[in-house]
């Protein structure tokens, strides 16, 4: 007779994991179009002008890109880090610690995992912002970053922080977030 009070319990688990897979595979989605538009236009301004151009271009249209892309698929869409070039990417002391555990959930393979937290109103997946071949130009080392793209970078970020990354490293959490 006991076992079947079990049985709610386990439907109500299997349901919350099936809508978490759902939750995660729409924002999954969401933000491989975000990083694909927004590389494929940073990709488009270095072709043009190098860092020199692509750098005031991301300066001016990087949040706006996310912020429209989020308001068009009915989510809010941030791209967060501990170490942000735009003080407006800055993680709350609760993201900071989501991302605690995304970095430290790192696989053998180098895959980090998504974390997902809901609460009554809202559910948010954060998905992992990796640094690739690509981002190292203006994000890697000292001495992968050329002068001219360091004063660039001092001019529109004097406070700059995203800095000293090496390719796999983690670079931030796309946070999406969904209301019930």
């Amino acid at each position: 007779m006991k076992i079947w009070y079990l049985v709610p319990v386990v439907f109500l688990l299997f349901q919350c994991q099936k809508e978490n897979l759902q939750y995660e595979t729409l924002a999954i989605a969401i933000t491989t179009e975000a990083k694909s538009n927004l590389q494929q236009k940073l990709m488009s301004q270095m072709k043009e002008g190098g860092t020199r151009q692509a750098i005031p271009f991301c300066h001016e249209n990087a949040l706006r890109f996310t912020e429209n892309l989020g308001n068009q698929k009915a989510v809010s869409l941030r791209r967060i880090t501990d170490k942000p070039r735009n003080p407006k990417n800055m993680m709350t002391e609760d993201e900071l610690k989501i991302f605690s555990l995304v970095k430290q959930g790192k696989s053998k393979e180098g895959v980090y995992p998504n974390q997902i937290v809901r609460s009554d109103e809202v559910v948010t997946v954060y998905v992992p912002i990796v640094i690739t071949g690509q981002c190292v130009g203006c994000h890697g080392k000292a001495n992968e970053i050329t002068k001219d793209t360091k004063e660039t970078l001092a001019k529109l970020f004097p406070n700059d922080r995203a800095i000293d990354y090496e390719i796999g490293d983690l670079r931030g959490l796309f946070s999406v977030t969904f209301k019930k």
